[in-house]
């Protein structure tokens, strides 16, 4: 998974530059002191105050730098401020946020908010803040969200004094934190009494703790809006991340050498406390794993009286973790408009993962005899700045109906939600047990708990372990271990036809789970469930044989109600069907859960009917070709593996149009194929079904799919799988 360097971070390199020379001492630990020294000064020459009186009315802090030094050490980072593309009082929060690790980041789940979200908040909250009312920020961090509020509300004519002085609350645990906000916020105004009046009214502490009463108190009878970014983690204490706080360097997925250490445990033990103490006030984050932003996301609807609104960038996993499905009916319940702006990271908000996914939340208030609307779309960004793209409206009754959890697609259009209803009410669910395709979906083997019992080498009483890497659809082994361990292990990808078991790990019988001891003697499907929206394809399931086990990364699925090969192999037709995988990528982040998975409808086909066998024949086919020992099989699979997806299509009551328009959202097909003349990327696959379809381009369809085929592009060829074949071809050419 690619961390890319933050937009904002690279933005502000050299005022970072500047700033961190100026404050450098002999002693480390006064660099950040005299860092803060120096930002106060810069807001100071950025909004015009004077330093010696802002310190006075302002700050209880003990100085590192005299207020002339601290002035002249300002006066670069103010020129490099002001050369940068970010509004001065936002460059000011980012620049002032405290030196944590990436380790302290994650495990306090501080994703910073980029100066671009934050002015998007910033509109919309000023949008809920009809009456110009207080703003409340109750996990402010470094300020950014109330800065880049404040911004926007006085460029629509709040004085800017008057607005600081009443209408801005802060609330961090951290006094560093809100000194960073404080001095942002002061770049807006020349009025040191503002300042102090603005701060005088600031809450220190755990917000999460801090009793309802002492919140009136601070904000009044006056709340406009609550604007956040929450810690996005889980209360957890993993000992991956534990050691590598404490010195340890080891990689994720290494073997522990030893037992676990007695702080380790105090650790685990102190964030349980802590963890009872949240849900306790708070019970909607969860007792399993707490969810802090679960917690702070109930929080500020409690807060939200009146007609306050919250302005909020929350994880993806609000709109469809069954762990949120009580947050979900509370938003409902208590506002009558609440929208969801969906954003990925690759436009560098912050430093993870690019698939990451999240969303900006408005919820404002009920007006007197309107229905209750869910509005979700997707979000538009550049270098400078993001906008909410076009919204679908979602009623509550036709959600409840379609999903009755409230989970919420993501739908990128109003074509997108007819046709994803229309889909949900043609297919078949499975969660029920009544149902013929109610799964049993078992983890066979926990690859950390159970890590000490894994073998390096086979033996007679061991089974190899099969790993999410080497499941594809329809094909198991479609990687091969090559070396290393963890995410450094490297496996390599074989090309179509040649799938063969060659495992990491095996595991002797003895040491299964003992859920896991029968299951391995039968044959039974299994899926990867690490996935994304954006991946080539995010559902991959296969069937997986006898005598073999499979780790936590591959559940395995058996049918009580359907026994036999047969429904085994319809199901992975079904599962690995553009029009099924189209679904599921609604509803996906980066896992497949069998609370996600078991939410989208199966398409109604069964293995007694003439097209579910139809289905179930090809898909053994499919499987049986990509472990023949032949490489010449593409065309084969893809003429199969038509053949299913157009039956799919027709079950799910799918015409040409519904079909080009699931196909149009797999934009990384085909990356491996070579590209038409004049154009950039292939699109054999799409091409080569709709030449199949009853659709007005058919014809130009199946040119272009003809014109593919003799440049020797094939369709459904997986990118590793067509780089491995390109591999094995020029290998061949050099040793002849």
């Amino acid at each position: 998974m690619s961390a890319p360097l933050p937009l904002e971070r690279a933005l502000l390199v050299r005022a970072d530059e500047v700033l961190t020379h100026g404050s450098q001492s002999r002693a480390s630990d006064g660099n950040y002191a005299r860092r803060l020294d120096i930002l106060d000064a810069a807001a100071a020459l950025i909004g015009g105050f004077d330093l010696a009186s802002y310190r006075k009315k302002c700050l209880a802090a003990e100085f590192q730098l005299p207020e002339a030094e601290a002035i002249a050490l300002a006066e670069p980072v103010v020129a490099e401020i002001k050369r940068a593309p970010i509004p001065s009082a936002l460059a000011l929060s980012a620049l002032a946020r405290e030196p944590l690790s990436k380790q302290e980041i994650r495990t306090a789940g501080a994703h910073y908010t980029d100066f671009r979200l934050a002015l998007l908040i910033g509109r919309l909250a000023t949008e809920l803040n009809v009456r110009g009312a207080t703003i409340l920020d109750p996990a402010s961090g470094a300020g950014m969200l109330l800065a880049a509020t404040s911004i926007v509300a006085c460029e629509a004519g709040q004085s800017a004094a008057h607005w600081i002085a009443e209408k801005v609350i802060a609330a961090d645990q951290s006094y560093n934190a809100l000194r960073g906000a404080q001095l942002s916020l002061a770049s807006l105004t020349n009025d040191t009494g503002a300042i102090a009046e603005m701060s005088s009214r600031w809450l220190h502490g755990d917000s999460l703790l801090r009793p309802q009463s002492a919140w009136r108190a601070a904000i009044g009878c006056q709340l406009g809006a609550i604007v956040a970014n929450p810690p996005w983690e889980k209360l957890k204490v993993l000992r991956h991340e534990h050691e590598i706080a404490a010195g340890v360097d080891r990689h994720y997925g290494a073997a522990h050498s030893d037992e676990a250490s007695q702080d380790l445990h105090d650790e685990r033990a102190r964030v349980r406390q802590y963890a009872d103490a949240i849900v306790n006030r708070y019970p909607l984050a969860g007792r399993g794993e707490t969810d802090l932003f679960a917690a702070f996301t109930q929080m500020m609807v409690e807060l939200a009286d009146g007609d306050a609104g919250i302005a909020a960038l929350l994880p993806a996993g609000l709109i469809r973790s069954k762990s949120t499905t009580s947050l979900r009916e509370l938003l409902l319940d208590r506002f009558g408009d609440v929208s969801f702006t969906v954003f990925d990271n690759k436009s560098r908000f912050f430093e993870i993962d690019t698939r990451f996914k999240f969303v900006a939340m408005t919820a404002g208030q009920r007006r007197p005899g309107a229905q209750g609307a869910v509005r979700i779309g997707y979000g538009r960004s550049n270098t400078t700045g993001c906008t909410p793209g076009p919204l679908s409206t979602i009623d509550r009754p036709t959600l409840e109906r379609i999903r009755p959890d409230l989970s919420i697609p993501e739908v990128r259009s109003v074509e997108e939600w007819e046709l994803f209803q229309r889909m949900t009410l043609a297919g078949q669910p499975w969660s029920d047990q009544a149902s013929p395709w109610w799964p049993r979906i078992v983890r066979e083997v926990d690859m950390t708990r159970e890590r000490r019992g894994f073998l390096e080498y086979p033996t007679p009483s061991a089974v190899p372990l099969i790993e999410g890497r080497m499941v594809h659809q329809f094909r198991l082994g479609a990687k091969v271990y090559v070396e290393g361990s963890g995410r450094r292990a490297t496996w390599a990808p074989v090309p179509l036809g040649t799938s063969s078991i060659s495992p990491q790990f095996w595991i002797r019988r003895s040491d299964l789970p003992p859920a896991a001891r029968e299951r391995v003697d039968t044959i039974r499907a299994g899926f990867c469930d690490i996935a994304g929206q954006t991946n080539e394809r995010s559902m991959m399931a296969a069937v997986i044989p006898a005598g073999v086990a499979c780790g936590n990364k591959v559940p395995t699925v058996a049918f009580p109600n359907l026994p036999g090969e047969d429904a085994l192999n319809l199901w992975c037709g079904m599962v690995n069907s553009f029009a099924f995988d189209w679904m599921l990528r609604r509803v996906l982040t980066t896992t497949v859960n069998y609370f996600l998975l078991q939410s989208v409808p199966l398409p109604p086909l069964l293995p007694s009917t003439l097209p579910g066998r139809g289905v179930a024949m090809d898909a053994r086919q499919v499987a049986a070709l990509s472990a023949s020992g032949c490489c010449d099989t593409a065309m084969a699979v893809a003429e199969l593996r038509r053949n299913i997806d157009l039956a799919c299509f027709r079950a799910y009551g799918l015409d040409g149009e519904d079909a080009a328009l699931v196909l149009s959202d797999f934009p990384s097909l085909d990356r491996g194929e070579p590209p038409l003349p004049g154009e950039r990327r292939s699109t054999v696959t799409r091409d080569f079904i709709l030449s199949a379809v009853e659709t007005p381009d058919r014809k130009k369809h199946a040119q272009r799919a003809q014109a593919a085929l003799s440049l020797g592009a094939r369709p459904y060829r997986p990118s590793q799988s067509a780089d491995a074949e390109s591999k094995a071809v020029q290998s061949l050419r050099s040793a002849t």
